[in-house]
Order: structure tokens, then sequence, then C-alpha cells
């Protein structure tokens, strides 16, 4: 059971990293050359929740607040 749980969480963290603009083998590059598991996540968040940047100066708050 623990197998199967652990190959679940790898297939989600891959296609989140898919999601995120990485690919499969760049995900596994950056692991061997030393960032952690977490880091990878965030860095995976931030990519994810991050505004494209063709809509980025109509969806960045004004700093005119009047």
């Amino acid at each position: 059971m623990e197998k199967e749980s652990l190959t679940v969480a790898i297939g989600k963290l891959a296609i989140a990293g898919e999601q995120a603009g990485f690919t499969v083998e760049h995900t596994i590059q950056l692991l061997n050359s030393g960032l952690t598991v977490e880091t990878l996540i965030e860095l995976i968040a931030w990519r994810l929740e991050r505004v494209p940047t063709r809509l980025a100066p109509y969806a960045a708050p004004s700093c005119w607040i009047v």
C-alpha cells in the first residue's frame, strides 16, 4: 500500500511540474543537481500561481488608490 501511495504522489508531482512548464526530464535534472523536493514543490506552486506575462499589466493591483 505504501509503494502505491508513493507512486501516486510522484505521478501527481510530475503532472503538476508539467503544468508549471517543467518536463519530467528537467524535473529529474533539478533534483539530481541538489534541489530538494520541498523546494521543487514551492517552485512548481510559484509558477502555477503567477499571472501570465501578457496579462500582468492589467492584473496587477494599482498603487494609485484614491
